[in-house]
């Protein structure tokens, strides 16, 4: 496989992103052949930054775009990992793009000396035009992962959790046994404040004064007073370069005579230090921030700390492991584990291949299928799962939706026996969540549920239909209504597509996989509504105008009861929606 790796630094260069780039492309280079892009552009950026022409690289990403994806098209390469967001966010490629990193701008951005909250926007929008763009998303954590699908509404099945190994060469050498007359305290990090090193230098202190046998070697970092340092126990070593033999060697050392690893961090996005110590062996212990809940798992290479924990506590649960030393040697034998079963390269690789070939598959299956409705033109050639709701005692609301999807081919009715309930909303509730079951079942990856009251307007068509499934789905969107009886406000972000704040109605709403288990979780409440909880539930929810659904009105309502007091309250809710939406979509059109 050909891959192009598209990076502002160079990946082959082991002292970039402290050898993990290095790694990552050591380990893929094995099987297949990878090709460093983004330098030329990259270069010709900071040149002209430093004739001060430009400000920061976010700002020029459509540029960076347009110039890179001429070369990546001229190109003959099977796969496209990035890197940077802003190289590869406006990317218009004919190959599957792979988003790698370990943490989002959104997580990242407090960490960071951002120059005004107008870059900040832009950087966020970026990102979210990254994630939106690629074909797969992997990070090397959960925590990343999560805010990719809550923050920026990706689509959770093409974010993946590969985590990283340690950058340090397999050790053979790694005894499960030690010697435990004196406890061997290790902290490694380059900047002592933000990585905690005055808590971990107050914990070896307070063990100190304890009379509790330990040492203590910092790595990385200086403390502060350090040229006063009278203390044997106590070792400082301002820089160690793992690039170095000599100075692998005396690092791979001193985690073999290790006892644990202290880290009470303000901020990390993964740490491999903590895969580096597994691979000795070595329990780490450190403040639950960030990514640190994805190298260390509880109980088995670690622990992990509140970030308001004091000396106190990290001496204390130093103390307390390190005084058992049958749970000592167990954790130890547990923590070499993790390393060999998840922390290490040769995992990632394995785990990074299977990723690839199931991108690179559903990458051709859509084009394929793009190049299948090319040809039928409009013709719809798929069918979209949807599930009626109906009462079965409601004869004439069923001859109703029978007629409305008569000869329409694009479409795979299956009908759901609706859940009869005193509050009509809970029934209602009931026979949704019995839908989406039913769907996931099905293996869906979309559902439209259906009322039994729902209407085609004469702007349906299915290309027109299927259009903005497909715009919804790439936008990040939990759902799309084919039409709504009210709403707060509308922001365009397509022709034919408006992102809402909340909606009323639900009789043809497409519902995204990403929202099925909310839906499913969802403790329902008697004094709550359907289209109320939908609302609350997905974060980013869509109409399509003009609208393709509305509702018949039977002068009756099996759900809302007001709606049986007030003639014809249905039509106008409907009107008085198209009405606004109208507005807003000619003043779009004219301009």
């Amino acid at each position: 496989m050909k891959i192009g790796f598209l990076s502002s630094i160079d990946p082959f260069n082991i002292k970039n992103w402290s050898g993990t780039l290095y790694h990552i492309t050591k380990v893929l280079g094995e099987t297949h052949q990878i090709e460093w892009i983004g330098q030329d552009v990259i270069n010709a950026f900071y040149i002209n930054k430093i004739l001060g022409y430009v400000s920061y690289p976010e700002k020029y990403a459509p540029l960076f775009g347009k110039v890179l994806s001429q070369k990546i098209n001229a190109s003959n390469y099977d796969i496209l990992i990035v890197r940077d967001y802003y190289l590869g966010s406006f990317l218009n490629v004919k190959v599957p793009i792979v988003y790698l990193g370990d943490t989002t701008f959104h997580l990242y951005k407090d960490y960071l000396n951002n120059p005004s909250k107008a870059f900040e926007k832009i950087a966020d929008q970026i990102e979210e035009k990254m994630i939106a763009r690629a074909d797969c998303v992997i990070y090397s954590s959960e925590w990343a992962r999560n805010d990719a699908i809550f923050h920026y509404h990706a689509r959770n099945s093409k974010i993946h959790v590969v985590e990283f190994g340690a950058n340090i060469p397999h050790p053979m050498d790694y005894q499960a046994d030690i010697q435990m007359d004196t406890c061997n305290l290790v902290f490694i990090g380059r900047n002592w404040q933000k990585k905690g090193g005055d808590k971990m230098l107050g914990a070896y202190r307070i063990l100190k004064k304890e009379a509790f046998p330990c040492t203590c070697t910092l790595i990385g970092s200086v403390p502060p007073n350090a040229s006063k340092n009278d203390d044997p126990d106590l070792t400082i070593i301002p820089f160690l370069d793992k690039t170095f033999p000599t100075q692998l060697d005396r690092f791979t050392q001193i985690l073999n005579n290790a006892h644990f690893l202290i880290l009470p961090t303000e901020f990390d996005a993964f740490g491999i230090v903590f895969c580096e110590a597994s691979a000795y062996g070595v329990p780490s212990i450190a403040a639950n921030v960030g990514g640190v809940s994805q190298p260390i798992k509880e109980g088995c290479n670690g622990f992990l700390l509140s970030r308001a924990a004091t000396a106190e506590d990290y001496a204390r649960m130093i103390k307390n492991i390190f005084s058992d030393k049958e749970r000592y040697i167990a954790l130890r034998k547990s923590s070499r584990h993790e390393y060999e079963k998840r922390l290490n390269w040769v995992v990632w690789g394995n785990k990074i291949n299977t990723i690839f070939e199931d991108t690179i598959n559903r990458f051709n299956r859509k084009l394929v299928d793009n190049n299948t409705n090319k040809k039928e033109q409009n013709e719809c050639n798929f069918y979209i799962p949807v599930y009626v709701i109906n009462l079965k005692r409601r004869t004439e609301r069923r001859r109703h939706i029978e007629a409305q999807f008569l000869n329409k081919r694009e479409f795979a009715l299956t009908w759901i026996d609706a859940v009869e309930h005193p509050i009509g909303a809970v029934g209602l509730w009931k026979s949704m969540v019995m839908a989406v079951r039913t769907a996931i079942k099905n293996d869906d990856d979309i559902m439209i549920i259906c009322e039994d009251d729902h209407t085609f307007t004469p702007a349906y068509n299915c290309q027109y239909l299927l259009d903005n499934i497909i715009g919804a789905y790439e936008q990040g969107a939990d759902l799309l209504s084919g039409g709504i009886g009210g709403f707060g406000t509308a922001i365009p972000v397509a022709p034919n597509r408006y992102r809402i704040d909340w909606f009323w109605s639900t009789q043809f709403i497409v519902i995204f996989k990403h929202l099925f288990q909310k839906i499913i979780d969802y403790n329902f409440k008697d004094t709550d509504t359907a289209d109320g909880v939908l609302s609350a539930l997905s974060k980013d929810k869509m109409t399509i105008y003009p609208f393709i659904s509305i509702q018949k009105d039977f002068g009756y309502s099996d759900v809302t009861r007001s709606n049986n007091e007030i003639s014809g309250i249905i039509d106008c809710l409907f009107k008085k929606a198209d009405f606004r939406l109208n507005l807003i979509h000619r003043v779009l059109q004219e301009t």
